[in-house]
């Protein structure tokens, strides 16, 4: 019989090589049923491993695992403040992981994680089905950022509460042709939609939403659509998914020659860096998205001392950001 390996248990176990790993070294986030498991399936098939060793070469839980999905939004890099602070307090070593704004590299990023043998996961703007997230929370503690997954420690900011603030800002304006820059409809990103329909519906109103993405350039092109509309069904404001979107409106605004305020208000969502600026201006909602980093790293560091903790849900407070690209509706005529 040939040398029985670590993927060979993982195999039989019916988990993943990195839980096997972790199992053997006795780290947090293994149930005390999933280790008794592993550990008697490498025993039935003949795999011996040095225990002594193993508990001598392991380190205290020190790792933690940073999954960022765009490097181009700097609300991730506001994230990444918060995480980073909580762990230097706290002498946690961090591994980074990035993504791609479509979410394609979720996957690949969480299993390069996970095959570090981090000991926990911090992951920020992750757009993989809530399904594949409790999966892989199952075989290393994971804590999602800016999205609620039921079955998972998050930390979210309450986007119902976000969205509404930006709608009725632009209502207490004037406006009633207010369009929505939608961002790509997914588990875990319905809320702001929900939100500026239910405070347009309020209003007596119908939604006016154009599904578009997370680059600033397919953003730019959705909102060029809107505002080359007849002037009778041209909204008078765009409210934008995110900060980046937000710019892409700018962006087609400024290329068809309209005033920002006053032909077309636009609000954004996030408080990104960029947004800040003051050649931007940017009215947005506020997610506070260094909090969000550092309650998400508390709840890593809650997870890291009790494995077998319920998942918990910190939700925060979004706030409306009031600047310059915002203003009373100016009706042609």
């Amino acid at each position: 019989m040939g040398t029985v390996t670590m993927e060979d248990i993982a195999r039989r176990a019916g988990v993943s090589r990195a839980l096997v790993s972790m199992a053997f070294r006795d780290v947090p986030g293994v149930s005390a049923a999933t280790r008794d498991h592993i550990l008697a399936t490498a025993d039935a098939m003949g795999y011996r491993f040095n225990r002594l060793a193993s508990r001598l070469a392991r380190k205290a839980a020190t790792t933690f695992g940073v999954f960022l999905l765009d490097l181009r939004q700097d609300v991730y890099a506001d994230m990444f403040d918060g995480i980073s602070a909580v762990a230097k307090t706290n002498d946690k070593h961090i591994v980074m992981a990035v993504g791609a704004s479509d979410g394609s590299l979720d996957a690949a990023a969480l299993e390069t994680l996970a095959q570090s043998q981090v000991d926990v996961v911090i992951a920020t703007g992750l757009l993989l089905p809530d399904a594949d997230v409790v999966a892989f929370n199952a075989q290393v503690p994971l804590v999602s950022v800016a999205r609620r997954v039921d079955g998972v420690d998050s930390a979210c900011t309450n986007n119902l509460r976000g969205a509404r603030l930006a709608t009725e800002h632009l209502l207490g304006l004037g406006h009633r042709r207010i369009a929505f820059l939608a961002n790509p409809q997914t588990d875990g990103y319905l809320d702001r939609r929900l939100g500026y329909l239910a405070a347009m519906g309020d209003a007596g109103l119908a939604g006016d939403v154009v599904v578009s993405r997370y680059s600033r350039q397919q953003a730019a092109v959705d909102a060029h659509g809107l505002l080359t509309r007849d002037p009778a069904n041209r909204p008078t404001a765009i409210f934008a998914h995110n900060d980046q979107a937000a710019l892409g409106a700018l962006d087609a605004a400024a290329e068809l020659g309209l005033g920002v305020p006053g032909d077309v208000s636009v609000v954004g969502y996030d408080n990104s860096q960029l947004s800040r600026g003051a050649s931007t201006n940017l009215t947005t909602v506020d997610l506070h998205g260094s909090d969000l980093g550092r309650d998400a790293a508390e709840l890593a560091l809650r997870r890291l001392a009790d494995s077998d903790a319920p998942p918990e849900t910190r939700t925060s407070t979004p706030s409306l950001v009031v600047r310059g690209t915002t203003g009373p509706v100016r009706e042609a005529g």
